[in-house]
């Protein structure tokens, strides 16, 4: 209550102040009260602030065509977020310090076009592996014969390299 009486205090003494300089009038304007329709307009002004902010009407082909390509310009700026769009391309042993026929080979292992690899009508088609001939020769069973495994080719590819050479499986590769 006291400091409702300082308040209208204050704003006693700033009018007095404005008025010596200015003309202040005061009007009131009934906005709520004995209006007709005022507690319908009061309920719907509520019921609209529970409601989605998304527009009910129906929406033109410009309109729709532009929200699309406005949703489809924001996922394109993100990046992809895929655990395979991180790793190394199959590029990424031309940057170890070897020769071409290393570089060749290691190449073709982390990509999968290896010398036992053929196509016909579509369909991939290896050769028999020569060490154990029994199972197909995928980039995968080559590094299972030299005991090996993906990330290998990665860490260290000459050690690849050697083993594959050592086991005579380099013309598979």
């Amino acid at each position: 209550m006291l400091e409702t009486k300082h308040l209208s205090v204050s704003i006693l003494k700033n009018l007095k102040e404005l008025s010596q300089q200015h003309e202040i009038y005061f009007q009131w304007i009934p906005s709520h009260i004995g209006l007709f329709g005022n507690d319908t307009a009061d309920l719907l002004a509520k019921e609209g602030v529970t409601e989605d902010l998304i527009s009910r009407r129906t929406l033109t082909f410009s309109e729709i065509f532009s929200k699309t390509k406005s949703l489809i310009q924001e996922l394109w700026k993100t990046p992809p977020t895929h655990p395979w769009y991180n790793r190394q391309a199959s590029g990424g042993a031309l940057s170890i310090k070897a020769d071409r026929v290393v570089q060749t080979t290691i190449s073709r292992l982390v990509s999968g076009h290896t010398r036992g690899l053929s196509f016909h009508l579509g369909q991939k088609i290896y050769k028999n592996c020569t060490k154990c001939n029994l199972v197909l020769v995928t980039p995968d069973h080559l590094l299972l014969c030299a005991g090996l495994d993906r990330e290998d080719i990665y860490s260290s590819p000459l050690l690849v390299y050697d083993f594959l050479r050592t086991l005579g499986l380099m013309d598979l590769v």
